[in-house]
């Protein structure tokens, strides 16, 4: 059996990942949901499990309608410390 892929040949390029901060009470982290089905439920989760296990206490929500571009304002990108994106169904 050879499994043949759909979308055609393609380049995977590797890139390290970013580096991660140290968060804690002071940071201020965005949630940035698509408006999808279940993106706003699973970020109040990761939202409540940043608050308990590490004491985040500020975060900024961005919504964007799922079928658009997300058009983030400045005060989301220059606010955010670190961003929570979830694109669910």
């Amino acid at each position: 059996m050879k499994l043949m892929n759909p979308c055609g040949a393609f380049d995977v390029k590797s890139i390290p990942l970013a580096p991660r901060i140290a968060i804690g009470p002071d940071t201020i982290v965005g949630m940035f949901a698509n408006d999808k089905k279940n993106a706003d439920v699973l970020l109040e989760h990761v939202e409540r499990g940043l608050r308990e296990s590490h004491g985040v206490g500020r975060f900024l929500w961005f919504r964007k309608e799922a079928t658009q571009p997300a058009a983030f304002t400045d005060a989301f990108l220059d606010g955010c410390d670190a961003v929570v994106g979830a694109v669910c169904d």
